[in-house]
């Protein structure tokens, strides 16, 4: 056996572990699985799109309406 026949063999033998991994992590599951690993560099959003800020005066107005959806009609 060749040293390039080992590197494969070796290589087969991790994505088999990778795999056999994957598939005990999402069995039973109608999802393919996926053991191709996919990250980049590249932030997740564009870096001129922020999230929106949120401070707690805006917490509290949301929660206040949702408080007052939630009342009970007084009729």
């Amino acid at each position: 056996m060749t040293h390039t026949d080992e590197k494969t063999m070796k290589k087969k033998a991790e994505l088999d572990e990778e795999l056999e991994s994957a598939l005990e992590a999402t069995f039973p599951a109608s999802d393919a699985v996926a053991i191709e690993k996919t990250t980049t560099d590249a932030p997740d959003r564009p870096l001129h799109r922020r999230p929106p800020k949120i401070d707690r005066k805006l917490v509290d107005k949301l929660a206040k309406k949702v408080a007052e959806k939630k009342k009970p009609d007084a009729a």
